[in-house]
């Protein structure tokens, strides 16, 4: 019995890090799926271990009993959408490349897309070019530098040399709901632009600083510089009163306005983080959470996977509330989030990769205590209404 359940646990290890081969897949799809139908509800906190020895003992009955089909309503889609298993008040998210003949029905006749590449981007001189509609090639040329739109969709920033002399120039890109965007500095940093965000940057760095501001979610690959005596040019990003200085790093920055704290997650390197008067070092594998309304920096080590699963085309939640939940959609999808009675108390984990429409997202979280609605109309903003509702 223990080795069933070893074995079970060391699958799931390997999944949780994204090492599990496709037979291990299949391996634990088949496991999934031997469970008969049987919703199990919310558990108190107290519940919890209860809840995880329940667990245990379906891992027992493997080998005591007969496979049976469908013990939990599986979620399957021919495009390798998700599976979710109901344990201890949770919901875990299984990705599966098989179709369950049972789905779960959503209150709806619409659907809506997911985003992709969409920016817009700020000239100097005040001139927007609409990225996604710009084809591969020059897009714009503006002192010694060539804007250029690679075949992989990423802009990039080239230094012609045409003019030594050509003083550097502010553009800014913008993404909205539903975009994201990829660029690559004139000194050769890259940056990866989430929804809703923004980054404002000179076009060349010519002083003994890179500056460059951002609003929303972004992540850095800081390229390391060094000036005519081999110095190492510091890397400087402004985030409100937020103030982040590297030399050659890794890190993410969420700092959306809507949100009562910003967090900025170090992947790699080491980062000065200041907030006003307070300044903090982070280490590879921390996040530092400032608390906007009290001036407070709280530095705790992070699931890294997690902060930058944006980054890599995925949502991630780990004990993640329906709201907290519901925001992440907002930005990713053109909705309006409303919620209809108690707000569901549900709590989230797991992964959705971010390219499945809306529809195919909510059938995954409506196999637990929570349903939805999505509104046949949009609203003045081209956004349609989703309703929560218990």
């Amino acid at each position: 019995m223990d080795v069933q359940k070893n074995r079970i646990l060391f699958l799931l290890e390997r999944f949780n890090q994204g090492i599990a081969t496709p037979s291990e897949m299949e391996e634990l799809d088949a496991w999934y799926a031997s469970f008969e139908d049987e919703a199990t509800p919310a558990l108190t906190e107290a519940q919890k271990q209860m809840g995880k020895q329940r667990l245990f003992n379906q891992l027992d009955q493997l080998t005591a009993e007969p496979p049976k089909q469908h013990r939990l309503p599986l979620l399957r889609y021919a495009s390798a959408a998700a599976v979710l298993l109901i344990i201890t008040g949770t919901f875990l998210f299984w990705p599966s490349s098989k179709r369950e003949k049972e789905e779960i029905q959503l209150a709806t006749t619409v659907d809506v897309a997911p985003g992709g590449d969409k920016a817009v981007l700020t000239l100097a001189d005040g001139r927007k070019i609409i990225l996604e509609d710009s084809p591969d090639g020059q897009v714009a040329a503006e002192g010694n530098m060539t804007i250029i739109k690679l075949n992989s969709g990423m802009l990039a920033y080239q230094n012609t040399a045409k003019n030594a002399n050509a003083a550097s120039q502010l553009n800014t890109i913008n993404t909205p709901v539903g975009g994201q965007f990829q660029v690559i500095l004139s000194d050769g940093t890259k940056v990866w632009l989430n929804a809703a965000s923004s980054i404002t940057f000179p076009n060349q760095f010519n002083g003994k600083v890179r500056e460059v501001s951002t609003t929303g979610e972004t992540y850095f690959e800081v390229a390391t510089l060094k000036n005519g005596s081999k110095e190492k040019v510091p890397f400087r990003v402004s985030t409100g009163e937020q103030k982040i200085e590297v030399l050659g790093t890794q890190f993410n920055i969420n700092a959306y306005g809507d949100q009562k704290q910003y967090q900025t997650t170090l992947v790699e390197g080491s980062i000065r983080l200041s907030q006003n008067k307070i300044t903090k070092l982070l280490q590879p594998g921390q996040q530092a959470s400032i608390q906007l309304e009290k001036d407070i920096i709280n530095i705790s080590e992070t699931d890294v996977e997690k902060a930058i699963a944006w980054k890599n085309g995925l949502f991630k939640f780990d004990n993640t509330d329906i709201m907290s939940l519901m925001k992440q959609l907002e930005r990713w999808y053109p909705i309006e989030v409303v919620y209809e009675g108690k707000i569901p108390d549900e709590r989230f984990f797991g992964k959705i990769e971010r390219n499945y429409t809306l529809s195919e997202v909510l059938k995954v979280l409506q196999l637990g205590q929570v349903h939805f609605k999505i509104d046949d109309k949009t609203n003045t903003n081209g956004k349609r209404k989703l309703i929560v509702m218990p």
